[in-house]
């Protein structure tokens, strides 16, 4: 029976077969897709490498986070801090129904995560803060605990809010407990030094750490 049907036409029936297969196999391209490729585009170099004449250069987001985290000072961590602020920008721009999507992307996921930690980490300082006043927040200024807010935003609306309480607990058990003790630029007890878990109730590593910065002052 096949024999009895022109060749032109077998090829044609073939090709639209393939064809079909094709968009029948692979997702639709939805407006989320889009987004994400706009917001690809637009951190290229800052979180996603950029590509320029057939050549690749690596993402900034890890260089600033290293320099951030080892001058501990506005200074080196303004570089950083800008970048943040785009990602917020960049995120805050795309369609709301889109950020669960964005934030499955792992550079994305990765700027959220490290620098709402290392912001954390820098209020909290080598030893529990002093209760009460400015005390948790160390150097960072107004703009900086703006910048902490809209991230925890984006955060919370990417992940939920129950995935903010985990992200919170982790962490929590990142904080010293205690003051190092320095002997000629040694830490003599770095090694055994307790986390705050073991040395604050959950209550008061909340109300000393950035976590409980009140985020209404600072829209």
């Amino acid at each position: 029976m096949l024999n009895q049907i022109p060749r032109p036409l077998l090829v044609f029936a073939a090709l639209l077969t393939g064809i079909f297969l094709i968009f029948l196999i692979q997702e639709p391209h939805s407006v989320c897709n889009s987004q994400l490729e706009t917001f690809k585009l637009a951190q290229a170099g800052l979180t996603y490498p950029r590509e320029n004449e057939g050549k690749t250069r690596p993402a900034a987001f890890d260089r600033l986070l290293e320099t951030c985290k080892m001058g501990n000072s506005p200074g080196a961590c303004y570089e950083l801090f800008v970048l943040l602020k785009k990602v917020n920008r960049d995120l805050e721009a795309s369609p709301q129904e889109c950020l669960p999507e964005l934030g499955s992307a792992p550079e994305i996921q990765r700027a959220l995560v490290k620098g709402l930690q290392l912001m954390v980490q820098i209020a909290w300082g080598d030893r529990p803060p002093e209760a009460g006043g400015s005390a948790k927040t160390a150097w960072l200024e107004a703009t900086d605990l703006a910048l902490y807010c809209q991230l925890k935003a984006n955060y919370m609306k990417a992940y939920g809010q129950e995935e903010w309480e985990n992200f919170r607990l982790n962490v929590q058990q990142t904080l010293p407990g205690e003051a190092p003790i320095l002997e000629n630029g040694q830490c003599l007890n770095c090694q055994t030094m307790k986390k705050a878990s073991e040395a604050l109730s959950p209550e008061e590593i909340w109300s000393k750490s950035l976590f409980s910065v009140r985020c209404d002052l600072y829209h």
